[in-house]
């Protein structure tokens, strides 16, 4: 008899453990920096990236996208006198190469504060900063959306926007709001959608290759919302539907069960029969 009731009460168990992972979100998050340089920048000074400075945090990586049509170097020292100090540089001596082309790119971690100027040695006029500190960087935050009385957190990072509301249609797309235009990189958990698919601003696709997925399952997708833009509608092979419907129907039915089975327990009678 009282090993039957231990069998119940293991089965409330084992669904109260289910219904916790379908509404409890597990964001994760990876920091990436990006900054652009700039159409024309080879005749511009501090205007010839974006962000300028940029602010990151120890650990952080810096990402420059060439959006110029002429090629350049990230090279840390002073531009002003074109002096590198050797921290950092994409082109180095004796050739200078390989210079960034247009749309390429080029990296750096930083593992420790402190600020890092840097120049193009092709065009020393063009000015940039890194400023790295311990608990500053990039925006790095979330905004929560809600459904049914469940809160599915999105984690965001970017140093030109901030996202103001989340809003989930069920089943279909998951919408994002920001206050302005500009980079953007988003965590998504599964919870909430998983295999992402799309990205649009209006008709604009902005989803650029595939997304990167998490140990957690959660989704981690860059783009750059253009100008004029505020909203995105994210789509993916699931979104959530109202999991407190679906959930009220389970535990209601599993309630019942387990009542059943205590009273043929208490007779004892097994579901198939007498024990």
């Amino acid at each position: 008899m009282n090993s039957k009731i231990a069998v119940a009460v293991g089965l409330a168990a084992v669904l109260a453990a289910m219904l916790t992972s379908i509404s409890t979100p597990t964001p994760a998050f990876a920091a990436n920096v990006a900054v652009e340089i700039t159409p024309g920048s080879s005749s511009k000074t501090t205007d010839a990236f974006s962000p300028n400075p940029v602010n990151a945090k120890v650990g952080d990586t810096v990402t420059w996208t060439n959006k110029d049509s002429q090629p350049h170097t990230i090279t840390s020292g002073s531009g002003t006198n074109a002096t590198p100090d050797g921290k950092f540089n994409s082109s180095p001596p004796p050739n200078m190469s390989p210079l960034i082309v247009s749309q390429g790119t080029f990296s750096v971690k930083f593992n420790a504060t402190g600020d890092y100027p840097y120049y193009c040695e092709l065009h020393p006029n063009m000015l940039g900063t890194v400023k790295v500190g311990d608990g500053g960087g990039p925006t790095e935050t979330k905004v929560t959306a809600t459904l049914g009385g469940n809160s599915y957190d999105i984690t965001y990072n970017s140093t030109t926007s901030k996202a103001t509301e989340a809003t989930i249609q069920s089943g279909q797309s998951v919408t994002v709001n920001f206050d302005k235009a500009g980079q953007v990189e988003l965590t998504l958990p599964k919870t909430m959608i998983s295999g992402v698919n799309s990205i649009k601003a209006g008709n604009q696709e902005l989803l650029q290759g595939n997304p990167t997925v998490n140990a957690d399952g959660s989704s981690t997708v860059k783009f750059t919302l253009p100008e004029g833009s505020t909203a995105v509608v994210i789509k993916g092979a699931t979104v959530i539907p109202e999991f407190p419907v679906i959930a009220a129907a389970i535990l209601g039915a599993s309630i019942a069960a387990i009542i059943g089975y205590t009273r043929l327990a208490r007779n004892g009678e097994g579901f198939f029969g007498r024990a």
